[in-house]
């Protein structure tokens, strides 16, 4: 049997694509890959759940030390300011020690040495001693190698400074220098 379409170009149905989509293995892979990211993200759902209980028993443990600490750091902030800027002032600020140190010897004239030093905190302020020996050279004497070395290291202290120097005539066998004092004192109130 032959079919002939009699109707007009217009009205003619148009033949569809022959080809053909397969649904059912899109749905069944579709499904399937959902399925795997289903349980992938549920892991990392639990995984992260476990990590989050952990977490929380730690800080619940630690809950009631924080409150302690936090309390125990207001106390030190409001009741212990003095103490701790009295620290932070004159205990902990080893910077200016170590470069006093260093200016004492750095400075020191190449025929002299120190033979006491002795540091003081007084209140407030510093007061600090120094006592040695220094021979003539063939230029200058030991008092002026003296003040020359006291004058240096007095321009290193802070601006406030006041210097007492004594010095003595030292003999001893075959050689003869110059010993001397300086008290370096800063910051501090002295009493009449």
């Amino acid at each position: 049997m032959i079919k002939i379409n009699l109707l007009p170009q217009e009205l003619r149905k148009k033949k569809g694509s022959s080809t053909r989509i397969p649904f059912k293995p899109l749905l069944i892979l579709g499904g399937v890959l959902f399925l795997l990211l289903t349980f992938f993200f549920y892991g990392d759902y639990l995984k992260a759940h476990a990590t989050y209980k952990t977490i929380r028993r730690e800080w619940l443990r630690l809950n009631p030390l924080m409150a302690q600490l936090k309390s125990l750091e207001t106390k030190i902030e409001v009741e212990m300011r003095g103490e701790k800027e009295f620290l932070e002032k004159n205990v902990l600020n080893t910077d200016s020690m170590a470069s006093l140190l260093s200016c004492v010897s750095e400075y020191l004239p190449k025929k002299g040495w120190i033979t006491e030093l002795s540091m003081d905190r007084q209140g407030e302020g510093f007061s600090f001693v120094l006592k040695g020996v220094v021979l003539p050279t063939r230029t200058q004497t030991g008092i002026e190698q003296i003040e020359e070395y006291l004058h240096k290291l007095k321009i290193r202290l802070p601006p406030k400074t006041t210097l007492e120097l004594t010095t003595a005539k030292e003999v001893s066998a075959k050689v003869e220098g110059t010993s001397f004092t300086a008290q370096f004192d800063w910051g501090v109130v002295k009493k009449k």
